[in-house]
């Protein structure tokens, strides 16, 4: 009987194994441990999501559709945030009539910056227009743009680039902006780019030979002589009033250079930036253009060492309430 039973058993646990193996088609021999509950599973490699929010653009690389800034792709973006702008911008544009203007920038430079700062169809003020640098600059990468002037002879020369260029003249006030301004809704701008009249000083040093050098746009606009504290509070004023006007999570960029006057090195940037900055007008950065134009003049060869400016500040503010 015992060998009856044990070749019964044996029999039966391969015919068991045999089913399972059929069954399952299972290489396993251990069917209690290998059964459909306990078989393991093969990995599964499930389809990666499609990136819908990426947009391939070839050579220009990927555009992420949730860019609230701008139209630029990340490679252009990554290129934009460098903190000293050394492109050479071509003397273009009808350059030698836009020169009259002492503080006149290059319209290309200015379309770059505008581009960083909005996307296409957006509205640029310019309170301080002077020939319209930031006009012709949004008219170049498609945005609207209002410029306010208080001299009408730049309004002209702005004006006649347009006819020269066959560009359509974007809208230009003339006016004290400080004025003009208050026409204008709350958040009512996605970006304001413009260049302030320098610091007309109260007392001019003989810096160069015996010639008393002035501020182009001092001499041309009619400033008044200023000192410092009333010149950075009619910035102050001004500024106060882009605020009101730019909307929300906007940004503000402007043009202001140093200077070195009455023997001394002033930082002109840092004053207005911590003239017109409060808490919910933040200062982002300060981007240095440099100017590869710009002449060299030996300034107070052989004995003292004084810079020959050869950049231009951009303060970048950002309106946060």
């Amino acid at each position: 009987m015992k060998r009856k039973t044990k070749k019964t058993y044996i029999k039966q646990t391969k015919k068991t194994i045999v089913s399972v193996v059929r069954e399952n088609g299972s290489k396993y021999l251990c069917p209690d441990l290998f059964s459909n509950e306990n078989k393991p599973t093969s990995p599964t490699f499930t389809k990666k999501k499609e990136k819908t929010d990426i947009i391939n653009l070839g050579e220009k690389e990927f555009y992420h559709k949730n860019n609230k800034l701008n139209d630029l792709t990340g490679k252009e973006w990554k290129f934009a945030t460098r903190s000293v702008i050394t492109k050479v911008y071509p003397l273009n544009m009808q350059h030698n009539l836009r020169k009259q203007h002492g503080g006149q920038k290059p319209p290309e430079l200015c379309a770059d910056l505008i581009k960083i700062f909005t996307k296409e169809g957006a509205i640029v003020l310019d309170p301080l227009a002077g020939v319209g640098g930031t006009l012709l600059g949004a008219s170049l990468c498609n945005r609207k743009a209002i410029g306010i002037e208080i001299n009408p002879r730049w309004v002209e020369i702005y004006k006649k680039v347009c006819k020269l260029e066959g560009i359509q003249e974007q809208e230009i006030i003339v006016g004290d902006c400080k004025v003009e301004m208050k026409k204008f809704p709350d958040n009512f701008f996605d970006f304001i780019l413009t260049d302030v009249p320098y610091w007309h000083m109260d007392k001019l040093e003989k810096t160069r030979s015996k010639r008393i050098k002035q501020s182009n746009l001092s001499q041309f606009n009619g400033s008044p002589v200023q000192t410092k504290e009333e010149w950075l509070e009619e910035m102050r004023k001004i500024f106060k009033e882009c605020q009101r006007v730019l909307k929300n999570k906007k940004y503000l960029a402007i043009f202001i250079g140093d200077m070195y006057r009455g023997n001394e090195y002033h930082m002109l940037s840092a004053e207005l930036a911590n003239a017109i900055k409060n808490p919910n007008l933040i200062l982002k950065a300060n981007l240095i253009w440099y100017d590869v134009s710009k002449t060299l003049h030996v300034y107070g060869y052989p004995t003292t060492f004084i810079p020959s400016m050869v950049h231009q500040n951009i303060l970048i503010f950002r309106k946060e309430e």
